[in-house]
């Protein structure tokens, strides 16, 4: 893994199997995964917001994992991770194991809902569906500065997380031997959604944005400088997360992304190396975002996570030839979105195999599908994909 992320040829393609929270298996996926391997082991949602499962250790190894995620202690909808466990029913009809701590009731209308405190309504789940989608934003109605300054509450990390990170960082680096992913949930662009609403945040007044901006990234940059001190050099790899692209294009233009968002990425990136100059920082990004990989490289990334295939413009060998050498891709290894999903276990094999064979020579490549296996992946699928990847590695 090592080798690959100093763009260094290694003598096999390094593998993430659900190592982080965009490459992860939903959980009836994994419930279908474990019944086709005959294995009784027991399901934890670790993400409940994306379904996403904590693997057992049995079943990364078998998939060839070389990768494993040192959680946040509250990675999705609050819920804390070092409570106990409690015995829940999926959407499907199975069952998994869940934090105690998770709390969601229904509406009248059959969707799932979680409250904040004071009664506002934080996330749904719509009836029959898998996700829960953020309902609540604080800053929805802000006009001036003084609104976001009464409105906004920065995010903070708290001595029970920075213990809990500190116990976790050193037993996954001295007791495994995976390289180790710091998982953050830092995004200024996708926090900025989550806080003003969508339209709201793309429809703001620039000043007003970046006045937010200055205030959320100092809160960042509190929160990592406690946060390294706390992983030392337990991780290898810092993962953040900012969503810039659609299926056909970008959500905004190259220039509103140079002039509003990256001096804030730049900054983030800057002070992370200033701590840790050996840590690789990840950015994962999905969609049609070609016209901004030149940015995300200046602005100090050094991962991007994925490479959509199936978006407008991410042709693989085009972004290998002109970017490969200045960033690692990690993921475009299958696409979750077409072939994964719906296609034969054959064509899976295929399409993984050319993947590699155009992103990994020379290094700067880690494997996995384009993002999240989904809840209609077939186990088959599942073995085929990783399968392909033990055949090109000689295992």
């Amino acid at each position: 893994m090592l080798i690959a992320l100093d763009h260094r040829e290694p003598d096999k393609v390094p593998v993430d199997f659900a190592a982080t929270r965009a490459s992860g298996i939903n959980a009836i996926a994994y419930n279908n995964l474990l019944g086709h391997l005959n294995l009784k082991l027991e399901n934890f949602v670790y993400d409940f917001k994306q379904l996403l499962s904590d693997v057992d250790d049995r079943v990364r190894k078998f998939m060839g994992g070389d990768v494993i995620q040192l959680h946040r202690l509250a990675p999705s909808l609050g819920v804390k991770l070092n409570s106990g466990v409690k015995r829940i029913t999926l959407p499907d009809g199975s069952e998994a194991l869940v934090s105690e701590m998770l709390n969601y009731q229904k509406e009248p209308s059959g969707n799932d809902v979680i409250f904040s405190p004071l009664g506002e309504v934080l996330f749904r789940r719509p009836k029959d569906g898998l996700y829960f989608d953020d309902v609540y934003h604080p800053l929805a109605e802000v006009e001036s500065n003084d609104d976001i300054d009464r409105g906004f509450k920065p995010p903070t990390i708290l001595p029970e997380e920075l213990d809990f990170l500190k116990v976790n960082g050193k037993k996954l680096f001295e007791e495994t031997s995976y390289a180790v992913l710091g998982s953050t949930s830092i995004g200024i662009f996708q926090q900025g959604i989550k806080d003003f609403g969508f339209a709201g945040y793309l429809m703001s007044d620039p000043d007003l944005v970046g006045y937010y901006l200055e205030k959320l990234t100092g809160a960042y940059i509190a929160i990592l400088d406690q946060y390294l001190d706390a992983v030392g050099d337990n991780i290898q790899i810092i993962h953040l997360a900012d969503d810039y692209g659609t299926q056909n294009s970008t959500l905004i233009s190259q220039k509103t992304f140079q002039t509003i968002f990256k001096p804030w990425h730049t900054k983030i990136n800057s002070f992370i190396k200033s701590k840790k100059p050996r840590l690789k920082i990840m950015l994962h990004c999905c969609g049609a975002i070609a016209p901004l990989i030149p940015d995300f490289i200046e602005a100090g990334f050094d991962i991007l996570n994925p490479i959509q295939l199936s978006a407008a413009g991410m042709d693989p060998r085009m972004l290998k030839r002109e970017y490969g050498k200045s960033i690692t891709f990690w993921g475009g290894g299958c696409s979750s979105q077409t072939t994964l999903t719906f296609k034969s276990p054959a064509e899976v094999r295929q399409e993984t195999e050319e993947m590699i064979g155009i992103l990994a020579p020379g290094g700067g490549y880690v494997f996995c599908q384009d993002h999240n296996i989904q809840s209609n992946v077939s186990p088959e699928n599942i073995i085929a994909l990783y399968d392909a990847v033990k055949h090109v590695n000689g295992s």
